[in-house]
């Protein structure tokens, strides 16, 4: 167990070392295509350091009768230019919203990105999602969902 403990902590704290070093990262929005279903939140946070292939999207909602969370982390495996200034990106990745409904799942976004201009990316994308658990429905293999979001990322240099 111990040995599991260290592992993990040698592991994080390389991640967090070469994120420390990135020279440029981009920070934006996204916003849901709710007619496929949605991101966890209908807007989020959208951070990605280039020197990890993790790609996080961050929302959260106060107000005076509700408190809503979502969080949305993917791994571009796959990225690959397709023409000019276009590109494709697939990989895995895993979501959670909070409170109502509680929902933890997986899924794969397939999305376009364009840079039209060095420092902004523009996104499209959509990812078939399994809802591992549900508050409303519990565990219930396959509960598949899709969700779907629009957004824009600037680039910035340190």
């Amino acid at each position: 167990m111990r040995k599991k403990i260290v592992i993990i902590a040698l592991i994080l704290m390389a991640v967090l070392a070469v994120g420390a070093f990135a020279d440029s990262y981009g920070v934006g929005a996204a916003w849901s295509l709710s007619a496929l279903g949605g991101l966890p939140n209908s807007a989020m946070l959208s951070v990605k350091i280039p020197q990890l292939p993790i790609v996080w999207g961050l929302a959260a909602q106060f107000g005076s009768d509700n408190f809503n969370f979502g969080m949305t982390a993917d791994w571009w495996l796959y990225q690959q230019n397709l023409v000019n200034f276009i590109g494709l990106y697939v990989g895995p990745g895993l979501y959670m919203s909070l409170p109502q409904p509680f929902e933890i799942g997986g899924r794969v976004p397939i999305g376009l990105n364009a840079f039209p201009l060095d420092f902004l990316e523009l996104f499209l994308e959509v990812a078939p999602a399994l809802v591992f658990f549900s508050s409303d429905s519990g565990v219930t293999i396959p509960n598949f969902r899709v969700q779907g979001a629009v957004g824009v990322r600037f680039w910035f240099d340190i």
